[in-house]
């Protein structure tokens, strides 16, 4: 099988997934995600959000999680991501945490507008903190900042100045 073959495949997977977990299930919203590791299924997951009142419960977000559990291991280099849709910012930001190696998707942001806008948190996430809506407020910096110092020193990290 040639490589557009297999993702291909396992894309058509994903949409599976979303179809059955919207449609079949109704289990979530009309999102499914797959990661593969060398040619090989590691996870596959739909979104959960009304399932399990979790609204970080993202179908990518459960794949990764299913894969970080399958594998053994936080760092999922070498993992492709294959999602219905594109993803979101924090479905983007789990897979950059995650390491995940490629992300392949389905939909577009346009192609599902009028059920969700992902701009909204993007544009509001550019903003200063004090503009946001939900206007972040940094409280007991110090403390915070001391923490960080004794991870840093248990580590043998040098500390970090603070002003």
């Amino acid at each position: 099988m040639s490589s557009a073959e297999q993702h291909k495949r396992f894309m058509a997977l994903a949409i599976e997934t979303m179809r059955r977990t919207a449609l079949e299930e109704r289990s979530g919203e009309p999102f499914g995600a797959v990661v593969v590791k060398d040619g090989e299924l590691i996870a596959d997951e739909g979104n959960g959000v009304g399932r399990d009142n979790d609204p970080t419960a993202h179908a990518e977000i459960n794949a990764i999680r299913a894969a970080a559990r399958a594998l053994g291991t936080w760092d999922l280099s070498g993992c492709v991501l294959y999602a219905s849709s594109r993803c979101c910012p924090m479905c983007y930001a789990a897979a950059h945490w995650a390491a995940i190696s490629k992300i392949y998707y389905g939909a577009g942001w346009e192609d599902y507008s009028d059920f969700y806008d992902d701009s909204a948190a993007i544009t509001e996430m550019n903003l200063p903190p004090e503009r946001q809506a939900m206007a972040p407020e940094q409280l007991l910096r110090d403390e915070a900042v001391e923490v960080w110092n004794a991870v840093r020193q248990d580590r043998g990290m040098k500390p970090a100045e603070t002003d």
